[in-house]
């Protein structure tokens, strides 16, 4: 099983953006890899993406799925990736829309990026403010990323939310939400045309 290399490349950012270069490149050397940077339009095991996680997991002192959920926080919050937040809130103009818009973002992905292949997510939805988030055929972690990406997309929405991952199944991890208040705060700016469209 193999990753798109935009992902690595993504998860090498967080780690020289949040923790400096010089702790990328002693993770890099504990792994024992060829590679000390990752080019996007490639493909790399899944292997060695556990190898980099647990390594950088052990230097950092932090548990993996927290590490992981971090890295889904940084894939919204930090400006040098907006184009990921872009593509997350194209999908609605509220939270409940947003979560609703997480089964087409596999498809939405792919019009930027064919070969990119998303975890397939299923929604339920119970009521207005419980819902069940579904990742089917992931590797390890890939919820607790999601994880992070949902909570930091509460707050960009300005929503109040209780998220918990709940657990793993086979190949498939699960995620509840429960929407406390709709409007908790001010949100993020956000525009559908990117700065300096025509």
């Amino acid at each position: 099983m193999t990753i798109h290399g935009l992902i690595f490349w993504c998860f090498e950012g967080f780690l020289i953006f949040t923790y400096g270069a010089e702790r990328w490149r002693a993770i890099m050397r504990e792994v024992d890899t060829e590679h000390d940077s990752f080019e996007p339009l490639f493909r790399y095991e899944v292997s060695l993406a556990n190898a980099i996680i647990a390594e950088a997991a052990r230097q950092l002192n932090k548990p993996p799925d927290t590490f992981l959920e971090d890295f889904g926080t940084f894939l919204v919050t930090d400006q040098r990736v907006e184009r990921v937040r872009r593509l997350l809130r194209f999908g609605g103009v509220d939270y409940p829309d947003f979560l609703h818009s997480l089964e087409d973002l596999r498809g939405r992905a792919q019009l930027a990026v064919p070969d990119l292949d998303l975890p397939v997510i299923e929604l339920d939805e119970f009521s207005t403010e419980e819902f069940l988030v579904t990742c089917r055929d992931v590797a390890p972690g890939v919820g607790f990323i999601l994880l992070g990406i949902l909570r930091a997309l509460a707050d960009d929405y300005g929503a109040l939310a209780y998220l918990e991952h709940l657990g793993r199944e086979g190949t498939t991890e699960k995620i509840s939400v429960r929407l406390l208040k709709m409007r908790h705060g001010v949100g993020r700016t956000f525009h559908l045309a990117a700065p300096g469209a025509t």
